[in-house]
């Protein structure tokens, strides 16, 4: 299992009319987040020189605790593979209140310039179940 984090603000143009942020931001917080540890874990190169792209083939939101404007907000993204599959778990926090406000967990596939599924590349699986250093 690989670990990484990602921070951002709530912006005003995320909320619904109660001032919470809006139900759909919260995937894309998570997205955001995912492409994050792409990055970070250089697994996205690797994977688009095999010709292979990730897409979410599942995802479950868990709201806990609502966010508003200005909030600064830390997601701990945690992904893992194992017989196969991708699986991801995003913690979203409040970062003004340390409570985790909602959780996003999913699946991931890889499929091919013609939309086909295929294996989980090589790369991905050496990284995400190699050792994990904290430093991300």
């Amino acid at each position: 299992m690989k670990r990484s984090s990602y921070k951002l603000t709530v912006r005003g143009y995320e909320l619904d009319s109660f001032g919470h942020v809006n139900n759909s931001v919260y995937l894309q917080y998570a997205e955001a987040a995912m492409w994050n540890f792409f990055k970070v874990h250089g697994l996205l190169t690797a994977t688009l020189n095999e010709g292979l792209f990730p897409v979410i083939m599942e995802s479950s939101q868990r709201y806990i605790h609502e966010l508003k404007l200005l909030d600064e907000v830390r997601i701990d993204t945690e992904v893992s593979c194992s017989g196969g599959i991708v699986s991801y778990k995003h913690n979203i926090i409040n970062k003004n209140t340390g409570l985790v406000s909602c959780r996003v967990t999913g699946k991931i596939a890889y499929v091919n310039k013609e939309r086909m599924i295929c294996d989980v590349p090589e790369a991905v699986k050496a990284c995400l179940e190699g050792e994990d250093n904290d430093d991300q």
